[in-house]
């Protein structure tokens, strides 16, 4: 039963505003982009797998959640996490096309491209390693006590595996159910209830992966972020403020709220707090009164008053 769906990542959402508005000629712009295309592609897989998930059936009651962050001895991020009576898996989902290695001594995944294009990626062992450890911690500390196990999983074929991992189990897409029923399902360390109060642990623990502002994060200077509202129809960023309505100057297409975008674009990649002066800087905007509304029906938190108001949004 899946109880935490696939979903797009806050991280994502904020990587694609920073890469459409950081200026082109940046010098860290290929690196984020690079940085996003690799988030899409592991969105991609995720999505894959848990969209296969949603058919296994297995002879006994399943939980699993995509996106898990848990505190153990410090926040660790799991790609997609099952739990039964019987046991945890932990499956670390790898969306890389071309010929695969797996090596260690230092460990290490490379990847080879029909081009003869090779790059380097950091190794999933490790991290499935560090997984489990911090896992179990927190179940232990919870009280639960039951075994852990990981698994590298590529979502399609057109990853080919020419050094398998040496220390862990890897796993297409589609050997996920066989390796489940595989897993020994005897005297369970786990009652029903105990397992649906770990499933709550799970769900009322997890937490979004949050390195927000990314101009902060990636120590970027704000003023090399482009301002302005984004049209909703050809993403032009510059749309022209008019009575009642965003009009944009490229393709002349009319919105009501084409700023609200633009606000959680600002709070995502710009600043954490927006003042009215703020808000007027990064719409551009002339109007003090028009921020004013904009920003008091806008779903904000606000503090102050007057002059000293700031307002914050709430991600969860």
């Amino acid at each position: 039963m899946i109880v935490k769906p696939y979903t797009q990542t806050l991280y994502m959402d904020a990587l694609i505003s920073l890469t459409k508005r950081l200026k082109k000629n940046h010098p860290k712009y290929n690196s984020l982009q690079d940085e996003l295309n690799r988030n899409i592609a592991g969105d991609i897989g995720e999505e894959a797998v848990m969209n296969f998930l949603k058919k296994v059936h297995l002879p006994y009651k399943f939980f699993a959640f995509h996106n898990v962050s848990l505190y153990g001895e410090s926040l660790f991020q799991m790609d997609i996490l099952l739990i039964s009576q019987y046991y945890a898996v932990i499956l670390e989902v790898k969306n890389i096309k071309g010929e695969i290695e797996f090596k260690s001594h230092p460990f290490q995944l490379s990847r080879t491209l029909t081009t003869g294009e090779r790059n380097s990626f950091d190794s999933p062992e490790i991290q499935l390693q560090e997984y489990i450890y911090q896992l179990n911690r927190v179940f232990k500390s919870a009280g639960f006590s039951i075994p852990i196990y990981g698994a590298v999983v590529f979502p399609f074929t057109s990853s080919y595996i020419k050094i398998p991992p040496s220390e862990t189990t890897l796993l297409f897409r589609n050997e996920i159910r066989s390796y489940l029923r595989n897993i020994k399902t005897e005297n369970p360390p786990l009652s029903i209830e105990g397992l649906n109060n770990l499933k709550n642990l799970i769900l009322n623990k997890t937490t979004n992966y949050k390195p927000l502002p990314l101009t902060r994060h990636f120590a970027i200077h704000p003023n090399d972020i482009i301002n302005g509202v984004e049209c909703p129809a050809c993403n032009f960023i510059g749309m022209k403020k008019v009575p009642r309505h965003w009009i944009c100057p490229r393709c002349k297409s009319i919105s009501d709220n084409a700023h609200t975008r633009t606000i959680k674009d600002y709070f995502l990649v710009y600043k954490d707090t927006i003042s009215n002066k703020e808000c007027r800087h990064f719409l551009n905007l002339n109007n003090a009164h028009e921020a004013y509304r904009i920003l008091n029906n806008a779903n904000l938190i606000k503090t102050g008053k007057y002059k000293d108001a700031k307002y914050t949004m709430k991600f969860m």
